[in-house]
């Protein structure tokens, strides 16, 4: 049974004006130090001011001296003290970082360390949240032997999390800090959301160095953003220039089977949804501006680990959500609420559309986005997402499309309990 909690607004909740307490503790530890100074040095000529004469004046201009000092020494105590009481504020509503790191075996490894060791300023608590690799044997979300493996190995990664949640304070806010798979992050996001509704979760930015290109952020600078909390605004009308417009190509499929094929999915049409959130490459279609040609067709390859997609080969077709960043390629932080929104919005419509098709979901999106893309869809107004949809990742050594059995629609908890 969750504990309720006490909902709160979105992500202006936070007063900006002391968030620069918790970066700059050093003020508070200096104006400590200064009081104990001025302290010091007033008890230390206190015995020589009192041996003294009222009638004599450099022992009235002493008096009047210390006076000065104490009071000033009363001004910087009472700074600190305030100034320590609005750290502990800020870091109470900040609350407790929840730190996922699921790498993937192919991944170059980020240097993410620093900032994690800056991130304990910034909150009351932070717990690193084990996965299944820590939890029993070796596990770094393999593509090739083990891809069948990745649903249950979610559903350990959510109990974990589950468990070290369970024992914090239910009215602390619980915040997240990503480094996986956009799959893995969109099945978490989706899965914790969906088994507690009175669950609220800030997504925090972090700094990546990936093919969108070099994104630096320090925590406190951005605030962190609450999906599901408010309504964000139309991407169109936040970036009139990366407005979502759709893209359909063309392909033909290959597909290598790794399990027989269930009867249920036999004769089934394919249809591949992909979530571009930027200009880079996926699979066999180029980098952005690229647009299909009037008579070509790429060729899709695809490793069916999840024994899902009916038959060797068939011609399908690529429906793609395109939403260009500005010029910098980078979208704004503030932005991805919008992006979210567009995205979940854009799958429901094209399942209503593709009822009765195997769904293939591909996307180029960050982490965090694809969080947010969970835990939209696991909140319970959202009664059009797919029963059924499936994760395209790129496994670099094979150069091929593998689907994992990690099941991102409606129907993994009772693919689960199977």
């Amino acid at each position: 049974m969750s504990v309720p909690v006490t909902r709160r607004p979105g992500p202006d909740w936070l007063h900006p004006g002391w968030s620069w307490t918790v970066g700059r503790a050093w003020v508070i530890t200096a104006l400590s130090a200064s009081v104990t100074l001025i302290v010091g040095a007033v008890l230390g000529a206190l015995p020589a001011l009192l041996a003294g004469s009222w009638h004599d004046a450099q022992t009235r201009d002493q008096t009047w001296v210390l006076i000065g000092f104490a009071a000033v020494s009363l001004a910087a105590a009472a700074t600190a003290v305030m100034l320590n009481r609005k750290r502990r504020w800020v870091l109470g509503q900040n609350g407790t970082a929840y730190v996922i790191q699921e790498v993937g075996a192919d991944w170059a490894r980020q240097d993410e360390r620093a900032f994690l060791d800056s991130a304990g300023r910034y909150f009351a608590r932070v717990i690193e949240v084990p996965g299944p690799g820590q939890l029993g044997h070796p596990w770094n979300w393999p593509l090739g032997d083990g891809a069948q493996r990745w649903d249950p190995k979610v559903t350990e990664l959510v109990r974990s999390f589950q468990a070290l949640h369970s024992d914090d304070n239910p009215k602390t806010p619980s915040g997240i800090l990503i480094w996986a798979w956009w799959a893995v992050a969109a099945a978490f996001g989706m899965r914790v959301t969906a088994a507690d509704r009175d669950l609220v979760l800030d997504v925090w930015h972090r700094p990546s160095h990936a093919r969108a290109g070099d994104v630096e952020t320090v925590i406190g600078s951005e605030r962190p953003h609450r999906f599901g909390s408010t309504e964000p605004v139309a991407l169109a009308r936040l970036l009139p220039d990366s407005a979502p417009r759709e893209v359909t190509w063309p392909v033909k499929l290959a597909v290598t089977h790794r399990t027989a094929v269930p009867a249920a999915a036999a004769g089934k049409p394919v249809s591949v949804l992909l979530l571009r959130l930027g200009q880079q490459s996926w699979g066999p279609l180029r980098e952005v501006p690229a647009e299909p040609e009037p008579d070509g067709q790429h060729d899709l390859k695809i490793d069916d680990a999840a024994g899902i997609i009916p038959g060797p080969s068939s011609e399908v077709l690529i429906h793609e959500l395109r939403c260009l960043p500005p010029p910098d390629g980078q979208f704004p932080w503030p932005a991805v609420p919008s992006l979210v929104a567009a995205c979940a919005d854009w799958i429901e419509r094209k399942a209503a559309d593709l009822d009765g098709h195997t769904l293939l979901l591909g996307t180029v999106m960050p982490p965090e986005t694809a969080l947010g893309l969970g835990i939209t869809a696991g909140q319970v107004r959202r009664t059009g997402w797919p029963q059924n949809l499936w994760p395209l990742l790129y496994h670099a050594s094979a150069a091929t499309l593998v689907v994992p059995h990690l099941n991102l629609g409606t129907a993994y908890d009772r693919a689960g309990d199977e």
